[in-house]
């Protein structure tokens, strides 16, 4: 179930990005100077306004290793489920 395939890298990036992304237009939208990005964990946020000289981002690899290893598992156990549902699927015609 959680052997590693090209399908499931695919799933899991996609998934990052496109939770990452509708987190930016649901929730990101209403707060104008600060811009979080990874779901469930933020492994990247920016703030403002940011004075000349500072850096106002922070990025943290660890937590970007946990949304991977989080995404990964959600789409190895919902395209398990998929194939589970399919097979069941073919048994029954």
């Amino acid at each position: 179930m959680l052997k590693p395939s090209l399908l499931k890298s695919t799933v899991t990036i996609g998934l990052l990005l496109f939770f990452s992304w509708l987190w930016r237009v649901t929730f990101g939208s209403t707060i104008m100077d600060a811009a979080f990005y990874g779901i469930p964990f933020h492994f990247f946020s920016a703030w403002g306004p940011c004075p000349p000289g500072q850096a106002c981002s922070e990025f943290d690899g660890w937590r970007l290793i946990l949304d991977i290893l989080f995404w990964y598992a959600v789409s190895a156990l919902a395209l398990n489920w998929i194939a589970q549902r399919s097979a069941h699927a073919k048994e029954e015609e």
